[in-house]
């Protein structure tokens, strides 16, 4: 069983490196700071910018401010001012720190470290996804699917952070499984480092564990909030000009409103400066992955009848909530954006539709595949560039 686990997520973590290194090559020179996409109008601190390749788009994305975060993760050097939101970024602090220890906090190295991160997290993602098909008698290979959330998508792409959050939540899931909760603790305590979102993770075994009356663990599973806390503590006298804003520690559109704006996007899908058939086009895709949010979340429920452990049930239904509570149409309008921090319910949903049989597991892969659909689009340029530098071409 283990070998099997080993060859699958050692197979997802080459082809993965080997796409990294055609792309750096390709598209960005040999420059690896082109992964993590940093705006040509966005400001870099000062150290950085000799080494930070720009991207053509003028904002960029998420992933330069994760970058931003590992070559300052104690926020020493006034790098917080560089970021889009620093209460928001610097709470998720888990992958930023271990690319900077990774490179022993050496600046040239800092940012092959974190892709070296992001590479460690697929590899664990697909080894633990495939001990859960292997539990349920499913081929080994079907941890592949971890390669498919569009977490992992977003996170190859753009160097974010979710990947790690959905393979903690894979590790969690196969801890549960197993009965094993040696490591529990720890891995509970390493996703609330990740993102916010892990809280999800460690309500579920608190709540969990006081159905069973098991009051001292549900202690222990709270307590894995402690590390984050700690390290709020530090930053919010670090950032203390930034600790007042307090209207941007919790997005706007995390506050419910009532409205069912995931259906209201998916019927009313956003504009593209496009030509006419083009425009319609990629509305489709919007739509299609769009659905396929809203199947996965259809499935969630449909699976909690099915799910013996308590643990995984709750789980699965503060997830759905989640996703439920995400009710603005502004928050539905890229995959890119919100099927990132729905990373441990692909996880969830994945695991436990592989207990259902082979058709309920094909079922979510193909409700995950629709999203991914509309990310390839984003993607497909790049494909271009790389076939072409491969062939010796110009791009």
């Amino acid at each position: 069983m283990t070998d099997r686990k080993v060859f699958w997520a050692a197979i997802a973590t080459i082809l993965v490196l080997g796409w990294q290194i055609a792309r750096v090559q390709a598209i960005y020179s040999g420059d690896a700071s082109g992964l993590f996409r940093t705006g040509a109008h966005m400001p870099v601190p000062p150290n950085l910018i000799p080494i930070t390749h720009l991207d053509s788009s003028p904002g960029g994305y998420d992933g330069q401010f994760y970058r931003f975060l590992a070559h300052d993760p104690l926020l020493r050097n006034g790098t917080a001012r560089y970021f889009d939101s620093p209460l928001l970024r610097t709470r998720r602090i888990l992958v930023p720190l271990l690319a900077w220890l990774i490179a022993a906090g050496q600046p040239q190295l800092i940012d092959r470290a974190y892709v070296l991160v992001i590479l460690g997290f697929i590899f664990v993602g697909v080894y633990w996804l495939c001990g859960l098909m292997l539990l349920e008698g499913r081929h080994a290979a079907n941890g592949l699917l971890f390669l498919a959330i569009p977490a992992t998508v977003v996170s190859i792409d753009r160097m974010t952070i979710d990947v790690a959050l959905g393979a903690l939540t894979a590790g969690l899931l196969w801890q549960v499984a197993r009965g094993r909760e040696r490591w529990l603790w720890p891995t509970l305590a390493a996703g609330v480092l990740v993102r916010e979102t892990g809280l999800l993770l460690v309500a579920a075994c608190a709540l969990a564990a006081l159905y069973r009356r098991e009051f001292k663990k549900a202690l222990l599973w709270l307590s894995a909030a402690i590390p984050v806390l700690c390290w709020y503590g530090y930053w919010q006298v670090v950032l203390r000009r930034a600790a007042v804003d307090t209207a941007r520690v919790i997005p706007r559109w995390v506050l419910p409103s009532f409205r069912l704006g995931i259906l209201i996007r998916a019927l009313n899908p956003s504009r593209y400066p496009l030509p006419h058939q083009s425009e319609v086009i990629a509305q489709g895709l919007d739509s299609l992955a769009l659905v396929g949010m809203m199947a996965i979340a259809v499935m969630a429920v449909w699976l909690l009848r099915y799910t013996p452990d308590l643990t995984w049930k709750l789980a699965l239904g503060l997830h759905v909530a989640f996703l439920l509570d995400m009710s603005g149409p502004k928050f539905w309008n890229s995959p890119y954006g919100y099927a990132r921090p729905f990373a441990p319910l692909f996880v969830l949903v994945l695991a436990a539709s592989a207990r259902r049989g082979k058709w309920a597991l094909a079922s979510a892969a193909g409700f995950t595949l629709l999203i991914d659909l509309r990310l390839s689009t984003e993607i497909y340029s790049q494909v271009l560039g790389v076939i072409h530098w491969a062939l010796g071409r110009p791009a």
